[in-house]
């Protein structure tokens, strides 16, 4: 071998340095492209505050019927809602947590029209009541309500297998609640709010967890996704659902 040849070929030393520096270069570029390809397999859908009104009044909202009577509450959903999963409730009702009082029950305690909206970070159901001077009753006392609504919040939580759910974030009460008798004072009032807050919960939870409405709302994020696409996406991205100000967003790959 020349001299020349012996100058131009790089030396054990050389070879070694060069290999240690191609590695470096590949663990700090390769969680980029790895970013950068995860990034371009996921595709963003969102569904607007006004996409929801439109469906909501598809629903026919104003078909529902909640009422609390006696020691017994049912819920009659629209049709819509049937379809997708959502059957009538019946549920007694104990009394026990508010005041031991033989005789107290409700008086024909009626739900105006539903609404829903999205807040930061959750999906906002709202449930205003009919005003009514006498809605819970005993030989002792009565209880009325005034511009009332009964508010429940649902976010996304991650189950066990890493999908995500619909499940109830939080309640509200908003309104005058006052009473007669026994029943005007404080601490039962604040008892009954608790109450009625406890049963929106109950039965809104019960709602969620069914496995029929957890699938519609599976399948519903998957149509939707496809409708405003244009071609059939393989899935949700674990994770990606969020509710915003903005409305719903989650991505699809």
């Amino acid at each position: 071998m020349s001299f020349l040849a012996r100058e131009l070929l790089p030396t054990h030393g050389e070879v070694h340095t060069e290999m240690k520096m191609r590695s470096i270069c590949w663990c700090a570029v390769l969680p980029l492209i790895l970013t950068y390809s995860t990034a371009l397999g996921a595709t963003e859908v969102r569904f607007t505050p006004r996409e929801l009104d439109a469906g909501y009044v598809l629903l026919r909202p104003e078909l529902n019927s909640i009422e609390l009577n006696g020691h017994e509450g049912t819920f009659k959903p629209a049709p819509a809602l049937r379809f997708f999963g959502i059957e009538q409730q019946t549920f007694e009702i104990d009394f026990n947590p508010i005041i031991d009082l033989v005789d107290l029950e409700f008086y024909k305690l009626r739900a105006k029209v539903p609404a829903i909206r999205f807040s930061d970070g959750s999906l906002e159901l709202r449930i205003p009541l009919h005003d009514q001077d006498r809605v819970l009753q005993s030989r002792l006392g009565a209880i009325s309500i005034q511009g009332v609504t009964l508010i429940a919040n649902l976010s996304w939580v991650t189950n066990n297998t890493g999908a995500q759910e619909l499940a109830l974030k939080s309640t509200r009460f908003e309104g005058a609640m006052s009473g007669s008798g026994i029943l005007c004072n404080d601490f039962i009032l604040k008892k009954t709010k608790k109450f009625l807050l406890y049963l929106l919960s109950r039965q809104v939870g019960q709602i969620l967890k069914t496995p029929l409405v957890r699938e519609s709302v599976a399948n519903g994020l998957q149509a939707w996704a496809r409708f405003t696409l244009g071609y059939q996406p393989h899935g949700v991205v674990p994770g990606s659902i969020h509710f915003e100000s903005e409305g719903l967003r989650y991505e699809v790959e």
